[in-house]
Parts: C-alpha cells; sequence; structure tokens
C-alpha cells in the first residue's frame, strides 16, 4: 500500500520543512523582516496562506492570525475526512478571511458564492479560540461538500446540530479529555427529543444541552450505518435542504416503524455512546490515514514535488531540516499514539521509534527500523483485510 500524507512545506513560524537550505534561508529572512516591521512602525502586510490543494484559502493582516487559523484548518479537514466524504481536495479551495469586525459584528460567517465558492469570514477577536474557529470551517466545509454535489443555489443553510457535531468531534479528537468533560456535563442532562434537535433553527440552537447533544447524535448516526452507505444518504439529504426527520427515515429503514419507536431509538444511542467507558479512539482508516501521512515525504528539488521514501530520508536524519521534521512529528505521533486503532498500533509505534531515534543511531540500525516499521504497516492492513472479511461472512450468514 502506498503511504500517503502531509508535505514538507513552510506553515509560517512553524515550519513543516522546506525543500533545500535556499529556500531555508529565504524563511528565515522573511521572519526576520517579519519580526522588524513592527520595531519600525509599518503596518502590519497582508498574508496568504494556503494548507493543501483544494482545501483552505486563508488570508489575513497579521501573519500570526493567518497561520493560526491554517493550523487549525488543517486539524479539521483530518479529523473530520473520517466524517464527511470529503475528496482529496475540491476543485476550488475555501477561501477564508479574518478580518476585525464592527462592535456587534458575529463571531463568523460562511457562505456560497456565483461559481461554487464558499467564503468563511472569521472575527480576528476569536481567533485565540479554536472551538470557534472550528465550528466556522465545519459550517464552511459542509456548504463546500453541499456545493459539489448539488451547486450553490441548492444548499441554504446547514443544520446547526450537524455544524456543531462536526466542530466538537474535531475538539474531542484533537483534545481528548474534552470528551470527557461532555460526558461529565452530559450525566446531569436529559437528552431532547429527537425532531427538536433535527430542526432547532440557529437563533435558538443554543446552549450545554443542545451541544452535547449535537455531538451524540452525530456520533450515533455514524455508528449506526453498515459500512457509512446510511449516513451518506442521510448526510446527502440533509445538505440538499430535505427535512431532516424525513430523510432520518429513509436512510435508516428497519431501525423504528413510528415516532415513538425512533424516539425510543435515539434515547438508547444517547445513553450508550455517553456511557461508554472506552477512551476515544480513532477507527481503522482513520489511523491507517494519520501513519501514512506521517510517513510520507514530498521534497521539491527541482521546483517539482517528488516522493522520497522513508528509508531515504532516514539516510539523512542528522540534517537540521530532516530532524526537526522528524522531531515535529514525533510530537505529533505521541498524541495519536493512545488513541490509534489496534490494527495500526504496532505500525505507530515503529515510526515513532525511526523518528526519535532515527538521527542517533548507526545507519544500518536506521534501516532496520524502517523495515521494522514497513512489516507492522502490512501486518496492520492484513489484520484489517481479514477481520472485514470475516464480519462480512458473519453478515451474510446471518441473511
Amino acid at each position: 500500500m502506498n503511504l500517503a500524507a502531509t508535505t514538507l512545506l513552510h506553515r509560517g513560524a512553524r515550519a513543516r520543512g522546506v525543500a533545500s537550505p535556499l529556500i531555508a534561508a529565504t524563511v528565515l529572512l522573511v521572519s526576520l523582516v517579519g519580526m522588524a516591521l513592527p520595531i519600525c512602525g509599518a503596518e502590519p502586510v497582508p498574508v496568504n496562506v494556503r494548507t493543501a490543494p483544494g482545501r483552505f484559502d486563508i488570508s489575513a493582516v497579521d501573519a500570526t492570525l493567518a497561520h493560526a487559523v491554517s493550523t487549525v484548518a488543517e486539524e479539521t479537514w483530518r479529523h473530520l475526512a473520517g466524517v464527511l466524504p470529503l475528496p482529496q481536495g475540491f476543485s476550488s479551495p475555501l477561501f477564508v478571511r479574518v478580518g476585525v469586525g464592527e462592535t456587534g459584528s458575529p463571531a463568523f460567517t460562511a457562505q456560497s458564492e456565483p461559481g461554487g465558492i464558499v467564503s468563511i469570514w472569521i472575527n480576528a477577536s476569536v481567533v485565540t479560540r479554536p472551538a470557534i474557529v472550528r465550528r466556522a470551517l465545519a459550517r464552511g466545509l459542509l456548504l463546500r461538500l453541499g456545493v459539489a454535489w448539488y451547486g450553490a443555489d441548492a444548499v441554504r443553510a446547514i443544520p446547526p446540530w450537524l455544524e456543531l457535531g462536526c466542530a466538537l468531534w474535531v475538539d474531542t479528537r484533537e483534545l481528548p479529555a474534552r470528551l470527557d468533560a461532555i460526558k461529565d456535563r452530559t450525566r446531569s442532562l436529559t437528552p431532547p427529543a429527537l425532531v427538536v434537535l433535527l430542526n432547532e433553527n440557529r437563533e435558538v440552537a443554543r446552549g450545554a444541552e443542545y451541544e452535547v447533544s449535537a455531538l451524540w447524535l452525530l456520533t450515533f448516526l455514524q455508528a449506526e450505518a453498515l459500512e457509512g452507505r446510511e449516513w451518506g444518504l442521510f448526510l446527502r439529504g440533509v445538505l440538499h435542504g430535505t427535512p431532516a426527520d424525513e430523510v432520518l427515515t429513509a436512510a435508516f429503514p428497519g431501525r423504528f416503524a413510528n415516532v415513538r419507536e425512533r424516539e425510543l431509538w435515539w434515547q438508547t444511542g444517547w445513553h450508550h455512546w455517553s456511557r461508554m467507558s472506552a477512551l476515544p479512539m480513532l477507527g481503522s482508516q482513520e489511523s491507517a490515514r494519520e501513519i501514512e501521512r506521517l510517513a510520507r515525504f514530498v521534497f521539491a528539488p527541482d521546483h517539482e514535488d517528488v516522493v522520497v521514501p522513508l528509508h531515504t530520508v532516514v539516510e539523512h536524519a542528522a540534517d537540521v531540516i530532516v530532524a526537526g521534521e522528524f522531531e515535529r512529528r514525533g510530537q505529533e505521533l505521541q498524541r495519536l499514539i493512545p488513541v490509534l486503532h489496534p490494527y495500526y498500533r504496532n505500525a505507530g509505534l515503529s515510526l515513532l521509534e525511526v523518528f526519535e531515534k532515527g538521527g542517533a543511531v548507526p545507519g544500518q540500525r536506521r534501516a532496520a527500523m524502517v523495515v521494522a516499521f514497513e512489516e507492522d504497516w502490512r501486518d496492520g492492513v492484513t489484520i484489517e483485510a481479514a477481520a472485514k472479511a470475516a464480519l462480512d461472512a458473519l453478515e451474510r450468514s446471518r441473511r
């Protein structure tokens, strides 16, 4: 299986790797000039930051704001790729603008425009509050997905529960302790009626009860979907503007016979997921994507991206650029290890060893560590395929 992940591209104050020493020097020069501007009393220079192609194009009058939003945008895309059927990139990116609003301005707005463009405006005053930024980006991604499916004129509004549920989904995976806090809060709450949760308008969709209910509904509907089919049908329906309770009946056949049974179905799901004592864990496919992303290196020696195999990169682990990238990726992988799916946890641990020890051991040992990672990766793929085949066979036997 090909390993797929992020590229070594400059991302502002925190470099994610560069293609050559010349680029590194250029980045350093730009950074020094940027530090000098406030001293000279010059006006801030507008900054444009782009994530991966077809994802986010972020502009701000302050580089710090632009790069802060860029970091949250990358996290949001990464975590929601396992929830929403996001492509590698859209035909046009989401255009994010960070600006200073007037008194009484909203925290953010998101809207579709002619030509399939989706634009997000974020008030600079909320950039230091990632939860709000995630919600703005979640609304924008849902809009962009709907536009890709149905066109700009067909997508009117995003259901508040879906937007908030997606934002909290990212929160609880980026900050696992957040899930514990939400579960503690849930114990003192009563699940709202499903029809109210699905159809609440944005003006009244507020409060702790609504917030946690949105997360549990998102979690519950995905868990109820067989191989994602029902969830995909439901998502397409609500983004097209069909009343959510109507789409629910069509997308999840056989789960309930009437409104009363539907309410029991939902309330049972609420209590089940809110009381589960298991730690949050990534699914097998999401775990595989995370490891693929971290194990893939792309350089641009002649202004053209080239994928460099891990066993080649590790030979240069002592180089400043590679060592810095190994350190950054190792720190990110350390946070992921506790939530990786068991199929891929050994691969995660062996890749972490490459990042942490690659520059401190002899060349032969480096090569052996890469081989160990590749073997653990293949084992994970094999185990996942075998488990899926066994479950499919069991499902067929029950029909």
